[in-house]
């Protein structure tokens, strides 16, 4: 079972702020980080490089969070991969097309620490488990 910085999360928001915040909570686990700032950039990386784990926000330039869910799920290399909607969108409507397009779980901004932190840990350990 992987533990610490053998686990690779890729977070992903067009705003730098959001993405230090995440990182600064998240590091106290030691997870390896890659991070995108817009949907295409998040593409590219998944592409390439192998991810635990997706912090994916919605509104994006260039390709929005929904759709580079949907293509990550159509991917054989990379559809078991968690994705994990971290956004401001918090209306019902939008937190379930995030479960349909294959999130496996949202989490609406401003998000409390622990909460992010128990979350991640939990679909890393689900997926593992897999």
């Amino acid at each position: 079972m992987k533990t610490g910085s053998d686990i690779h999360i890729l977070i992903v928001d067009d705003v730098s702020d959001n993405i230090q915040v995440a990182m600064n909570i998240l590091k106290e686990e030691s997870y390896t980080f890659s991070f995108a700032s817009d949907g295409q950039e998040a593409l590219d990386l998944i592409f390439t490089e192998s991810f635990d784990l997706i912090l994916l926000d919605i509104m994006m330039p260039k390709i929005n969070g929904y759709d580079v869910c949907s293509t990550v799920k159509k991917m054989d290399h990379v559809k078991e991969t968690p994705v994990i909607f971290l956004t401001a969108k918090a209306d019902a409507d939008a937190i379930a097309k995030g479960f349909e397009v294959g999130g496996v779980d949202y989490i609406v901004k401003p998000f409390h620490a622990n909460e992010l932190l128990a979350r991640v840990k939990t679909h890393i350990e689900l997926s593992e488990s897999k």
